[in-house]
């Protein structure tokens, strides 16, 4: 599944998971575990509730065992999103933060999930081409999970806006996930 992956995205782009703490308590400990590149999105000393829930950057390095661990264990259960970007870590995680807070019309401030497949292919298709430019800044482009298994949808920003492809996977990705 990792190859059908990474064919999607651009060649020598880096590829990161954002991983959704809240979804899973135990992906903050699992990333830990990995000792693979990750970084917390949110700034600052936590408390470890919130560090545990927090939103987590993980470099994906094809060919280490916690990218095909990652996917056994996470993907088809709303782990994360993938994306692919010729920016540093630094650079990217300064990006991806800006969106970590919305605003309702209302006025009020809510946190916005949009690492959360089933949120991310729910807000892309309702973005104005500006919101989709300015969401992707170094971003080349994101891939969410579908609803049903084997399927996976990949985000890129065109030039009229969102371009939304379905892509097929292996069927051993469903088995995989079944699995763990």
């Amino acid at each position: 599944m990792i190859a059908r992956i990474f064919k999607e995205l651009d060649s020598g782009a880096q590829v990161f998971a954002v991983l959704d703490g809240a979804r899973d308590r135990r992906i903050r400990n699992w990333l830990l575990d990995t000792r693979a590149p990750c970084w917390c999105l949110y700034r600052g000393e936590l408390p470890a509730a919130l560090e545990n829930a927090a939103p987590w950057l993980l470099r994906l390095v094809p060919g280490q065992p916690y990218v095909d661990d990652f996917l056994a264990r996470g993907w088809g259960n709303a782990w994360g999103i993938l994306l692919a970007t010729h920016v540093p870590s630094k650079d990217l995680r300064r990006h991806l933060r800006r969106f970590l807070r919305a605003r309702t019309e209302e006025g009020r401030i809510l946190a916005f999930r949009y690492y959360d497949p089933r949120v991310l292919r729910i807000y892309l298709p309702t973005c104005t081409r500006e919101e989709i430019a300015a969401f992707f800044g170094p971003v080349g482009a994101f891939i969410a999970e579908a609803e049903e298994p084997g399927a996976a949808y990949v985000f890129r920003a065109a030039e009229a806006g969102l371009e939304t492809r379905r892509i097929e996977l292996p069927a051993a990705a469903a088995s995989e996930r079944i699995a763990s």
